[in-house]
């Protein structure tokens, strides 16, 4: 199997060498698109492949992913952005998967984008990472683009990390689907669900739950209403409605069985009003293993860590101070060189 590695790049000069020597260990064709860089990112594609072109940046991701998919030749084409990281295991797997003669149509691989002190990834999703060269795979939506999936579809234990190295504009996004707004475009209801993700995450609280409320009420993916609802709640507790922040958690159970992030985002309301007897019920539930391949935003540390932790404190604050050390001692196997860890996990057992 033959695999052209896609990019598309702005102003990358300070990482674009690190993914490009990750993407060189296995790609047969690599092509960059740049979308007016103005420092040394050009120079720096070229010093990997003779496929650099130039494209006049229209506020639409899809359109430029598509125009470097139409500049590649190979059987199949893979995206990766200029702040991606491939680690050596992860590159042996790709070489690995290459040459497995399976026929397929979209491959998926983890995507980790959050990251603990000790670089365990505490945040990752499934994304469509390799796809066939053919018309039908293209992306779609100008902002948080993606590939629709058809076909046969495949799941990857490999995965690929968002390591940024400065910060982005926080404003980029919501300013692209404002302008969209502007222009009355048509808002899908996966674009509306991001489009409320980026008012949530500005601090537009009021116009976040507008869009979330009215998303609910459509025909959507699962996940991302799950997801909905967990922003939604945030959103009214910032807001000091308490009573509607645990209302949309609790309506997340319509859609299927509750999701640990729920479960944890309950109990840390729960904690903050001094019921921790039922604080622990919900961190008891929320221990387990998420379904990596639901194509879900998972929040890794709430199917462990965070309940032992928060279990264990709450155990404290009841006075069960063996029970604390029990839960904190579950939480420190997991995340052994945390200090405020093993602080906590110290101090509890002096109190026993």
């Amino acid at each position: 199997m033959k695999i052209s590695v896609c990019m598309i790049v702005l102003n990358e000069q300070d990482t674009l060498s690190r993914i490009l020597s990750c993407a060189q260990k296995f790609a047969d064709e690599i092509v960059v698109v740049d979308t007016g860089s103005t420092d040394n990112t050009k120079a720096i594609a070229r010093e990997f492949t003779d496929k650099v072109y130039g494209f006049e940046w229209v506020d639409d991701f899809s359109k430029a992913r598509n125009f470097a998919f139409s500049k590649a030749t190979m059987p199949y084409l893979m995206w990766l952005d200029a702040d991606d990281y491939i680690t050596e295991d992860n590159i042996d797997k790709i070489l690995q998967f290459k040459e497995n003669k399976e026929d397929f149509d979209v491959a998926y691989m983890n995507y980790a984008t959050a990251f603990d002190k000790d670089n365990n990834a505490t945040f990752c999703y499934k994304r469509e990472r390799i796809v066939r060269n053919a018309p039908q795979f293209h992306f779609v939506d100008p902002i948080h683009e993606v590939i629709i999936p058809s076909g046969k579809l495949l799941h990857l234990d490999i995965t690929i990390e968002h390591r940024k190295v400065k910060p982005s504009d926080p404003m980029r996004n919501l300013n692209l689907y404002r302008k969209l707004k502007e222009k009355n475009v048509k808002f899908s209801p996966r674009m509306q669900f991001y489009y409320a993700n980026e008012l949530f995450y500005t601090g537009n609280y009021f116009e976040a739950i507008c869009e979330y409320e009215n998303y609910l009420q459509k025909d959507a993916f699962i996940e991302n209403k799950i997801q909905a609802c967990l922003n939604c709640s945030k959103c009214y507790y910032n807001l000091n409605n308490t009573f509607k922040a645990y209302q949309m958690l609790y309506s997340s159970f319509v859609y299927d069985k509750p999701r640990s992030e729920i479960l944890c985002q309950i109990a840390l309301y729960l904690c903050n009003e001094n019921k921790f007897e039922q604080a622990k019920f919900w961190l008891k539930l929320a221990i387990g293993k998420p379904n990596i391949n639901s194509g879900a935003f998972i929040l890794v540390d709430c199917y462990d860590y965070i309940p032992y932790y928060n279990i264990a404190y709450c155990e404290y604050r009841l006075k069960h101070y063996k029970k604390a050390k029990h839960y904190m001692g579950l939480a420190l196997k997991l995340k052994p060189n945390d200090v405020a860890t093993k602080k906590n996990y110290d101090y509890y057992s002096s109190l026993c």
